[in-house]
């Protein structure tokens, strides 16, 4: 009974703020949902109409758009590069250390501030334009950040650096758990670099590569910093993303509930998301 409440002693705190930060804001989200509500004045309650109106929504069916071609790059890339650079670095040396520590500076940045730093880069009047023109190469400025096809490249091109560093660690991680005596029993066997790859690294570190992927996809689903502050949605909403839609709808147009009903919306989309990923991936897990 001691042990007992002593674990719960532990536990309790966490468990707290568990329920206060998580808990509470997505039943407040749910119940705020099922109202017309701006914020200030007292709620109607309207049932399902802002789920309704969710699915009829042409601006937030570009958003979606916009985010799903946004998720699809980055994710794709970011894992892909970040196990190659993982491999490249996964030896002990002064050189790998730096060049794990240039590639993870960015994701430890302030968001924020790194977009300020690539906004002033890549606008009309920006760094990027001023050199070209300098250069002589006034046929090559372009409005980076003000057509909808250049600003989502701009926006997807910062996304990635920014998070490939993260993603790189993880799979490092995952790798210095591979044994390597594996590694030699595959040479005398006679394996070359693609036999040991595709037979013993890639089984091993599933978990890893499952936690990286998963980890992605919910960034880029969440995505709102880097489109605020390098296009604002713009031009238009060409460049939105779902969590920026979230946020003018419910602070913009004071649309509270069916802000909340697109963010519920969002959340059963990443839970369903997330248990898909982890059931297929630890159903492809090796042991050690």
């Amino acid at each position: 009974m001691k042990k007992k409440k002593m674990s719960f002693g532990f536990a309790a705190p966490a468990f707290v703020i568990y329920t206060v930060l998580l808990v509470i804001p997505i039943l407040m989200a749910f119940y705020f949902s099922l109202n017309k509500w701006n914020g200030f004045n007292e709620m109607t309650f309207i049932g399902l109409n802002n789920y309704l109106n969710v699915f009829k929504d042409s601006r937030l069916g570009n958003a979606v758009g916009n985010t799903a071609v946004i998720s699809i790059v980055v994710v794709l890339v970011v894992n892909v590069l970040g196990l190659g650079l993982a491999m490249l670095v996964n030896k002990a040396s002064a050189k790998s250390n730096i060049f794990r520590t240039v590639f993870f500076i960015p994701f430890v940045l302030s968001t924020v501030a790194i977009s300020f730093v690539w906004k002033s880069i890549l606008s009309y009047n920006g760094v990027l334009n001023s050199m070209l023109t300098a250069l002589g190469q006034s046929g090559l400025v372009g409005n980076w950040l003000g057509k909808q096809g250049p600003a989502i490249v701009c926006i997807i091109l910062v996304e990635i650096w920014r998070t490939l560093g993260y993603h790189m660690m993880l799979y490092l991680a995952a790798l210095q758990t591979v044994p390597q005596e594996l590694y030699e029993a595959c040479t005398v066997d006679g394996g070359n670099r693609w036999d040991k790859f595709r037979n013993v690294t890639l089984p091993l570190i599933i978990p890893g590569m499952s936690v990286s992927i998963l980890m992605s996809i919910i960034n880029e689903l969440r995505m709102y910093d880097v489109v605020k502050i390098m296009t604002d949605g713009g031009p238009g909403y060409d460049t939105e993303t779902v969590v920026y839609n979230i946020v003018s709808q419910g602070f913009s147009n004071n649309m509270v509930g069916y802000s909340s009903a697109i963010s519920v919306v969002l959340f059963l989309v990443i839970g369903a998301i997330s248990i898909f990923i982890v059931t297929k991936m630890s159903g492809k897990e090796v042991e050690a």
